[in-house]
């Protein structure tokens, strides 16, 4: 079985709503993956986009400084805390 990467955006709105804003189903996590589903989003009307919260992938956060110029990007605290707490004995 060949396995797939699924990525989804959510996002909260100026008014406090939450909301999905796309999904992908690809081949792999490379930047060029992601690059293509950020300008999809951007492409259906996703604009003002102020901050990215996500895991620690280079390919995503190329990604992201390509397709969303000025875009702030955050470390996801879970996936931090995971991160921690595996290379904790």
């Amino acid at each position: 079985m060949a396995w797939q990467a699924v990525v989804v955006a959510t996002g909260v709105s100026a008014d406090g709503r939450r909301e999905v804003l796309g999904f992908a189903v690809g081949d792999s996590e490379d930047g060029a993956f992601r690059t293509a589903f950020l300008r999809s989003l951007r492409a259906r009307g996703l604009h003002s986009t102020e901050l990215v919260i996500s895991d620690v992938h280079l390919g995503l956060k190329s990604a992201i400084a390509a397709v969303m110029v000025g875009c702030a990007w955050q470390r996801c605290l879970v996936h931090f805390l995971r991160h921690v707490l595996a290379q904790a004995p």
